[in-house]
This record gives C-alpha cells, sequence and structure tokens, in this order.
C-alpha cells in the first residue's frame, strides 16, 4: 500500500508504516502526478483535495489530521466512492489555549482586564464549545452566536449576532462557508463590524474569510485605533495582509491549533480511522501512545496579584503567543524565505498544552481559576 502523507503531520511515519510505503510530501504544492499511485493520502488544512487532484488516481481513502474541511471536495469524494475521516476536535484545547495566551497578552501590555468582561463566542463546534466552557467555568458572562446550533436543546446561552458583537470580547471560530442559510464568507463585514465599541477584543481564530480585512482596517481607524486584534487565520493564505498586520496586537500564521498534542491526536485520529477502514487493529497502541508530555510537568503558583496577573503569568509559562507573533515580524522583515507564511508552519517551535502541566495553588480561587483556564490540577 502507498501512502502519501503531509511532511507537517507528526508521527505519520511511526504510526502508519506498518500499513504500507509512507511518502512524505509538502502538502500546499501537492500535484495530481503524486497521488496518482497512491492508495491513501493523508493531509492537513493546506491541501485543496479536489476532483483535479484525485480524479484518474488510486486513492481509496483520504484522512485530513484536522478538525476543519472547508478544503475537501466532500461532494466528489461521495461520487468517487472515496473513504473520508478527519480529525474533530483534535485541536480544540490547543486553540482554546491560544485565545486565552492572546487575552493574558492583551492584559499584561495593555490593561485589559478581562474577567469582568462580556465574552461573546462565535461557531460553537468542537472548538467554539472548548473556549465557551473554560469561560464558563472562570465565572465570566459568556453568549454564544451559531444559528445552526440553536435548535440543539443545548443549554448554552445562544444569541443573536448583534447581541455578541455588543460583548467585550469576541472569540470567532465559525467554519468558512459560502452557502446555505447562514454563509460565513465575509460574515463580518462592514455593517457588522461597525457595532464594534471602542476598546472591543476580537480574536480570530477559525478560518480567515469570515472577516472582511479591509472593512475591519476601516473600523479600526474609525474608533482611533481603540481595537485589541489577535488573529491567527487570513483571507487570502499564505498571502496575508500586511496592512492588517501592522494594526494588529498579535498576528500568527494559523498555528493556533498546532500544538504538539493537538497535532499527534489529529494524526492519531486518521490512523485509527483508517485502521478501522481497513479492518485492522491499532497493534495495541493508545491514544496516550501516540501522545508527548509536556516539558514542564509542574507549576506552584504564589498567592497575591490580581486574577488575570496570576492567569496570564501561567499561562505564558507554557505558551506565549507573543513569540510567534514576534516571530512572524521579523521573518517577514528578514525576508528570506520564498513563502514565509508556509515556512512558519512548517518550521514551528513546538509549544505544549496547558493540560500537560500539572499547576498547584494554596488559594481556592487560584487553583480553580487554573483548572477552568486548561491546565491539569490536584482535586481538592
Amino acid at each position: 500500500m502507498k501512502i502519501i502523507a503531509d511532511e507537517n503531520m507528526p508521527n505519520a511515519e511511526a504510526l502508519f508504516s506498518h500499513l504500507g510505503t509512507v511518502e512524505l510530501v509538502n502538502g500546499r504544492a501537492l500535484k495530481h502526478d503524486q497521488v496518482k499511485n497512491a492508495d491513501v493520502l493523508l493531509v492537513r488544512s493546506v491541501t485543496k483535495v479536489t476532483r483535479d487532484l484525485l480524479e484518474g488516481s488510486s486513492v481509496c481513502f483520504v484522512g485530513s489530521a484536522t478538525i476543519g474541511v472547508d478544503h475537501i471536495d466532500l461532494k466528489y469524494l461521495a461520487e468517487a466512492n472515496v473513504a473520508f475521516s478527519s480529525a474533530p476536535g483534535c485541536n480544540a484545547e490547543a486553540v482554546a489555549d491560544y485565545v486565552f495566551s492572546g487575552l493574558s497578552y492583551l492584559y499584561l501590555t495593555k490593561g485589559l482586564h478581562w474577567l469582568s468582561k462580556k465574552i461573546g463566542v462565535i461557531g460553537y463546534g468542537n472548538v467554539g464549545k472548548s473556549v465557551y466552557e473554560r469561560f464558563a467555568r472562570m465565572g465570566c458572562q459568556v453568549c454564544v452566536y451559531d444559528p445552526l446550533k440553536v435548535d440543539s436543546g443545548s443549554p448554552v446561552n445562544f444569541v443573536s449576532l448583534t447581541d455578541v458583537l455588543a460583548c467585550d470580547v469576541i472569540s470567532l471560530h465559525a467554519p468558512l462557508t459560502y452557502s446555505g442559510s447562514y454563509p460565513t464568507k465575509g460574515m463580518l463585514g462592514a455593517e457588522a463590524l461597525s457595532q464594534l465599541s471602542a476598546g472591543a477584543a476580537i480574536i480570530s481564530a477559525g478560518r480567515g474569510g469570515v472577516i472582511d480585512e479591509q472593512a475591519l482596517i476601516e473600523r479600526h481607524a474609525q474608533l482611533n485605533g481603540d481595537l485589541h486584534l489577535v488573529l491567527d487565520v487570513w483571507d487570502d493564505e499564505p498571502n496575508i495582509n500586511q496592512a492588517l498586520v501592522s494594526i494588529v496586537d498579535i498576528a500568527t500564521p494559523h498555528i493556533a491549533g498546532y500544538s504538539k498534542q493537538g497535532r499527534e491526536k489529529g494524526t492519531w485520529m486518521v490512523y485509527k480511522a483508517l485502521c478501522q477502514y481497513l479492518k485492522l487493529n491499532t497493534l495495541g497502541i493508545s491514544s496516550k501512545d501516540a501522545m508527548s508530555d509536556g516539558w514542564l510537568s509542574a507549576i506552584r503558583v504564589r498567592a497575591g496579584g490580581s486574577q488575570e496577573e496570576m492567569l496570564a503569568r501561567s499561562i505564558h509559562a507554557i505558551y506565549d503567543v507573543a513569540r510567534d507573533d514576534a516571530r512572524l515580524r521579523f521573518k517577514y522583515r528578514e525576508n528570506k524565505e520564498n513563502n514565509v507564511f508556509d515556512w512558519l508552519r512548517k518550521h514551528y517551535i513546538e509549544r505544549d498544552e496547558l493540560n500537560t502541566c500539572l499547576m498547584s495553588a494554596d488559594i481556592s480561587i487560584a487553583h480553580n481559576l487554573l483548572g477552568a483556564a486548561g491546565f491539569s490540577v490536584n482535586n481538592k
């Protein structure tokens, strides 16, 4: 069996090599000639899996180690009788970590006391749910806009888009869709963004294209720069809007879900799905075996200071989003790579998830907040 795998899928060779010959490739530059004799194709979000890529090939299984599927032509795969599996939820915790690292940065640099603010989440998939639940456990006032989930029977506080845009902090996790009752392409355009108040914060870690970037630049100017902006996704990736980069607080190259454990979990989920498709067992390999421990296994937090201060310093001990922002800006200034955006993703400095670190604190409120933020804590 010939298996073509994106070179940025961690553990791909180690997990899949007992099933066949694994060839690692540049996922964004993948061509039909490379897959025509393959049996299995394993991709990430940078590969557009379309009729043009696969028609006439021997591929019978496509696996995407991602939570989103907007890069996959599902209709064609069904017509061609090609099996498909993705990895929903694999990096939900990593993206939630990104959100809270971004908020911690805004607190430390701009004094944003976000714990007392009204929080709005757009999109209630696996990531949006994880983000919502962390805020809720912290005692924040949080609401959600997702018209496709309103009738799901969930006790979540669903509201209108207008209500979410009135919030102080908006965490954006909607998929990119072009059709249906509620297409998200350009959903946050000039009219929607006009509802943002001065001092509002937007964290965008879903898909580029949901925000009209020119409209966001204009709204930023209208508010005299009084917007807090943390952006991980961009409309025309890998070509990102440098005018927008110049005004945001944090700019990163679509790496919110790039924790070491989240990426490893994505590969594992696709591996397990392929084994099921082939009616094989996983050779006794468990999800725990397929994922790494964190570098910092335990931290003790002392009492004192504000709650945001305690959270910010704890979160940034594991993952400080400012390092990814600084690296992006430096590499674009240096301009030595042919494709800086993809180079940053390929050569990403790996980070651990907050849950890999066991936190302890003497004060119960700090202990509870750390657990709500995503850390492992001892039960008291």
